[in-house]
């Protein structure tokens, strides 16, 4: 007679949620000097309320972490949050790098300048690239372990950040089931438990 106990599989899920539209995000062309202020205004903006989500989930009764930064905190309260079990500093946009270059371009241009020159190991007065994937193995760690006690854990977060975390969690097991990367977006992991 076979007596192995049969254990119900559950399916944990992490779901990732972009950040909405911020008010300061134009895209004017800029020089050096008013690109770093622009990245200084990003980072402390409210959300543009022309923004709305495309599609929207149902996250009650999940764990909810949000970034400290703004634009992710109204996010959380404008999807209809209305308690915030952690806030994350980990979660926090990996930071918007800026060079004095001499050229004068569109502010989107000038994150994707900045982007490859942070890529390529490019130094400068914030985050490193190297330290910003050290900080999100240290989040994807502490997902791991929220989601040892929470079945569906729901982050208010940033682009890159959720990119990073989301490619360090499928490292340890975790499946994609959702990936939606715009503002608002709504990017879904999954793992049998």
């Amino acid at each position: 007679m076979n007596t192995d106990v049969i254990k119900e599989s559950t399916v944990k899920e992490v779901i990732f949620i972009r950040h909405g539209k911020p008010l300061s995000a134009h895209n004017e062309k800029v020089n050096a000097a008013d690109y770093a202020s622009w990245v200084r205004n990003y980072n402390k903006s409210p959300l543009d309320p022309a923004s709305q989500p495309k599609q929207k989930i149902d996250i009650t009764g999940s764990y909810i972490a949000v970034s400290p930064l703004l634009r992710a905190r109204l996010t959380a309260a404008q999807y209809g949050a209305t308690s915030i079990d952690e806030e994350l500093p980990e979660l926090r946009e990996m930071d918007i790098p800026y060079y004095k270059l001499p050229f004068t371009l569109r502010s989107w241009h000038w994150v994707l300048l900045s982007r490859a020159l942070w890529f390529m190991g490019t130094k400068g007065r914030f985050e490193s690239f190297k330290l910003a994937k050290k900080r999100v193995e240290k989040l994807s760690f502490h997902i791991n372990k929220l989601s040892e006690k929470h079945p569906r854990v729901v982050l208010f977060g940033h682009g890159m950040t959720n990119y990073y975390t989301r490619k360090a969690l499928m490292k340890s097991g975790w499946q994609l089931k959702q990936k939606d990367s715009d503002f608002w977006g709504i990017t879904i992991l999954q793992k049998n438990g």
